[in-house]
């Protein structure tokens, strides 16, 4: 007969720091990679982890040349610190650790959970008693000597509302026993701490009406609702606003009571997005490519695409174009989520998670508090789902980022005036930079845009193109300037185009949207002041070309401090390399610097850049005409002087003509 091996009685602790006793004695584990992994074996307790799935907790973006390896060597050691139990067990595609359930303290915590359900039908006293064995169980924060943010974000912020909920169902039970002053200083505290969480403020309200102090319960109303204004724009829920109402008629005031027996919320799958246009032309190579990218279910992560580019070029009709065309593939719903506000400020990330979260059916009084924990609620919500999120005008990465999904199935569309090289590097996004249409595929726009050939010839249709920029809305807002006038009136206007003041006519009046001049200004605000004044310098460059040394010579500066200006310039899509060391302003973006020059740049300061970058081009590319220049056709050369002024009215006006303005 076979001696039977000897068993140890051994406990795993997850709910505050990662503990592990044997007979009672505290185990000491080996190094942090060691506990991220027992960590997440230990949250899917008696389940199997993917192997994939630990390499990401414990390395993240930055996995070890043969990571699977290595975690055998890591699970190797692991079962040698917890022997004699042969806890972990090797699948197929990954690890288990079988786990009693008295063993783990998560298991007994919703073990007591589940019991204080049952005894609420008929003994209150028993399930407010049952929840603090419950919550007494906790030692702090989830997983807080965890070293993976990854895990901590995934599964331990989760775990941290579940305690919250729990937290939220005695206090509900003890206020439907009537303890109100015993449960005054814990809401207090709770509320500081989740300053926007609407329920534990609902039943701070219910606590002090119920204390008979209702002058507070109202200031307290009073605070929540102007914090919610302020800073996220929403008003209370409903649940709030009628218990207002009874705290203002002194009636009384009772918790409403959560069903946890009833069943789960339904998934209700809402289409959000935008009509899509008609009228489109062109982009079908990057169509077809982007739409195959999105519905590939041959990868682990969610695809993330971002379509980048200048204000004008497209990025949300193409966009919306997009997410219509493989909309079919996520049945469980599209959602678009704009990222600035009406001014084209940005919206804090835990804003748009609360917009994603109502989107998701979540109830305003169970979104918790903070952008970390609405993220991991987002990522719970959306698990095995397939839903298609449309970000629109994104600032940055790190706005982005806590509204991607977690799993496979999802997809995500962003568009951005922005670069976005940190979504790729870290988060695998497909990059696609919009530059203008085609020439061709402009025309054609304007034909289909302009019934009954008001614009004339397919000349004259180029020329609106050219002085358009080839760029998207610029083109839509020409043609509808231009439908139903006389070929005089489409005259006249082609002329006004052709002016310094085209950026004005290039706007539907009343509709903000629709001007470039503003897109222009929120980007060119959002620069830093030596990209700003790089930037407005441009304008004097021959032909609305630079390379690194001109710009130096621009600025009167080094080369090398001109690299990251022109780096950050073209990171915000405000110039284009269009050959190596080679960058060009675009048309209406050289007259948007122009017009910046003229308001922020003395004449002398004019002057002397123009000086400097027609030295530097050298006399037959300087940028000051001679006198002898022909001038537009139906223009007199007005007299010039003598001095600075003369030297700077003859460096604009040649800036201008060439191009297309005068």
């Amino acid at each position: 007969m076979e001696d039977s091996v000897p068993q140890v009685h051994i406990q795993f602790g997850i709910l505050g720091p990662l503990e592990v006793e044997v007979d009672g004695r505290e185990l000491t584990l080996p190094a942090g990679k060691h506990r991220v992994l027992l960590a997440a074996l230990l949250l899917r307790a008696n389940r199997t982890v993917h192997t994939d799935e630990l390499i990401e907790y414990v390395w993240g973006d930055t996995p070890p040349v043969t990571p699977r390896g290595t975690v055998q060597t890591y699970m190797a050691r692991l079962r040698a610190a917890l022997r004699p139990n042969d806890l972990i067990v090797t699948r197929r595609d990954g690890y288990l650790i079988e786990v009693p359930e008295i063993s783990l303290d998560l298991h007994r915590f919703r073990a007591l959970v589940a019991q204080a359900k049952k005894a609420a039908v008929t003994d209150r006293n028993a399930e407010a008693s049952m929840l603090r064995q419950a919550l007494a169980l906790w030692r702090g924060p989830a997983l807080a000597n965890i070293p993976s943010e990854t895990l901590r974000t995934l599964a331990a912020l989760p775990l941290d509302e579940e305690r919250l909920e729990v937290l939220e169902r005695r206090i509900e039970a003890d206020l439907l026993l009537g303890r109100h002053r015993q449960v005054l200083a814990e809401l207090r505290a709770l509320t500081a701490g989740h300053p926007q969480h609407e329920r534990l403020w609902g039943q701070l309200i219910i606590a002090l009406h119920g204390s008979g102090r209702q002058a507070e319960a109202l200031e307290a109303f009073r605070m929540l609702r102007q914090r919610l204004r302020d800073e996220l724009g929403i008003e209370p829920g409903d649940d709030l606003q009628l218990l207002h109402r009874q705290v203002l008629k002194g009636e009384p005031a009772l918790p409403r009571r959560t069903h946890d027996d009833s069943p789960p919320r339904p998934w209700t799958a809402a289409c959000h997005l935008p009509p899509d246009i008609g009228s489109y032309v062109g982009r079908a190579a990057q169509l077809a490519e982007t739409a195959s990218l999105l519905v590939r279910r041959d990868r682990p992560t969610p695809p993330v695409l971002a379509l980048c580019g200048a204000p004008g070029t497209g990025k949300t009709a193409l966009a919306v174009r997009i997410a219509h065309r493989v909309r079919h593939a996520f049945p469980d719903g599209q959602w678009m989520l704009r990222l600035t506000d009406a001014g084209g400020n940005p919206r804090r990330p835990s804003e748009v998670l609360t917009e994603a979260l109502l989107a998701a059916g979540v109830d305003r009084s169970r979104i918790p508090d903070g952008t970390a924990p609405r993220a991991a609620r987002l990522r719970a919500e959306l698990a095995d789902r397939s839903v298609l999120l449309v970000l629109d005008d994104a600032v940055g990465p790190a706005q982005v980022r806590p509204l991607l999904p977690g799993t496979a199935g999802c997809a995500v569309i962003i568009t951005s005036r922005k670069d976005l090289q940190g979504l790729a590097a870290l988060n695998d996004a497909e990059i696609v930079t919009l530059d203008p249409l085609r020439r061709a595929e402009s025309v054609q726009l304007l034909t289909n845009l302009i019934r009954g050939g008001q614009a004339g010839d397919e000349n004259a249709l180029a020329e609106i193109a050219q002085l358009c920029g080839d760029l998207p809305l610029a083109l839509r807002v020409a043609a509808v300037n231009l439908m139903g006038r006389s070929p005089s009136e489409v005259s006249r206007y082609v002329a006004r185009l052709r002016s310094r003041d085209r950026l004005s006519l290039l706007a539907v009046l009343g509709d903000p949207q629709t001007e470039l001049r503003a897109a222009y200004d929120r980007c060119y605000g959002e620069l830093p002041p030596a990209a700003r004044k790089l930037f407005r310098l441009l304008a004097l460059s021959p032909n609305g070309e630079v390379t690194q040394e001109a710009a130096a010579a621009l600025l009167a500066v080094p080369g090398q401090e001109a690299a990251p200006l022109l780096a950050a310039l073209t990171a915000a899509h405000l110039l284009r390399e269009h050959d190596s060391g080679r960058y060009r302003l675009d048309a209406l973006l050289r007259l948007y610097a122009a017009e910046r020059l003229a308001a922020e740049e003395s004449p002398a300061s004019r002057a002397a850049a123009a000086w400097r970058i027609g030295s530097h081009s050298g006399k037959s590319a300087s940028l000051l005409p001679s006198p002898f220049d022909p001038l537009p056709s139906g223009q007199r050369r007005q007299p010039t002087g003598s001095g600075t002024g003369a030297i700077t009215s003859m460096a604009t006006d040649s800036a201008a003509r060439s191009i297309g303005i005068s």
